[in-house]
């Protein structure tokens, strides 16, 4: 069964060879910019971010298997909602419906078919804040982010000059003040696959073993002397991951602490490979409505900026735009060479 929630990325932008500065979003080159006549475009990272999506509104944006549709954009504020097709190509496959009763073909899936699944997201980039925010749809984990990030760090350095840096480090006693203030629930470490021992112990064939799921809980009783120094584990440093990752001699895929932040409950994931990420879950078997999706993620907005460093004012997503920047189009470049890809 699907999960629905969100991820919070954080942002922010800095000069070429200078990755310790970072701008202030809302004046990137000065408070005296606006006046002197530069683009919106060119000196407010949000309205350059709004620019890069309402420049691809509405068209197919197609790099290899890779295809990505923004259906809308919508800027108030300090603030930019959008919903994005994410969709890949270059696979075949046969569907079939087991309600009939037999294995008749329903369907059959060329490698030019696109499967597209729609996600939402939203940017927040308080004016004096060197931090910004950027919130993603998730199911079952799975955000897009690799597609969306890519782009907007593309399009934004060719447009302005400058770096934009997504999932950018966190500062260490933010990450501490951020699990002091929750409330640590179920600690579930999962693996993909049987270990050769445990396979022959229940009597798994070889060729079933890699299809196994292997699942631990820490008990309450063990909380605590999980969490000491959590922090310290969960540093940019893959090592201390994947030492976090072992229990009782065995490597497992991830980890994940459900926690309660005020009144809300979140997920923190943890894998070897990639810093932790915090999945905001929203309680729902079916897709979420606009309206619950961004009610949801507002409601975090101010508590999340507040552990990371952003600052938000109480009407961040409120204001017109002028029709200047509403008309804003920030022209993509083509995808050069193949990068790799960031977190999901």
């Amino acid at each position: 069964m699907t999960s629905y929630g969100y991820k919070f990325y954080t942002f922010s932008v800095h000069n070429r060879g200078d990755n310790t500065t970072r701008l202030k979003l809302g004046t990137l080159r000065g408070e005296s910019a606006g006046t002197s006549g530069t683009p919106a475009s060119r000196c407010d990272a949000l309205v350059t971010l709004y620019g890069l999506l309402n420049g691809i509104c509405g068209r197919r944006l197609a790099e290899k298997t890779k295809h990505l549709t923004v259906r809308s954009v919508s800027p108030a504020g300090r603030s930019v909602r959008f919903t994005a097709d994410l969709g890949t190509s270059g696979q075949s496959s046969t569907f079939i419906d087991p309600a009939t009763g037999d294995d008749a073909q329903v369907f059959r899936r060329a490698e030019r078919h696109i499967e597209s699944n729609q996600r939402r997201g939203l940017i927040v980039a308080p004016t004096q804040s060197a931090v910004g925010m950027l919130a993603l749809e998730s199911h079952s984990g799975s955000t897009g982010s690799s597609q969306i990030m890519p782009m907007l760090k593309r399009g934004f350095t060719a447009h302005t000059g400058l770096v934009i840096d997504f999932d950018a480090v966190v500062h260490e006693d933010a990450l501490d003040k951020f699990l002091e203030e929750a409330h640590i629930g179920a600690i579930t470490v999962r693996r993909q696959g049987l270990p050769t021992d445990l396979a022959d112990l229940l009597e798994v064939r070889d060729k079933e073993a890699p299809l196994g799921r292997l699942e631990m809980k820490i008990s309450k009783g063990r909380i605590p002397a999980f969490t000491r120094g959590l922090t310290d584990k969960l540093r940019r440093n893959a090592q201390a991951r994947e030492q976090l990752l072992s229990v009782g001699g065995l490597a497992f895929d991830e980890v994940n602490v459900k926690m309660e932040v005020g009144d809300r409950a979140t997920t923190l994931s943890v894998s070897a490979e990639r810093m932790p990420s915090f999945v905001y879950q929203i309680w729902t078997s079916a897709v979420p409505t606009d309206d619950r999706f961004y009610d949801e993620v507002s409601q975090m907005v101010p508590d999340v900026a507040r552990a990371f460093g952003a600052i938000v004012g109480a009407a961040w997503q409120t204001g017109a735009w002028s029709d200047a920047s509403r008309t804003t189009v920030v022209e993509l470049p083509q995808q050069e060479v193949s990068r790799g890809e960031g977190p999901n």
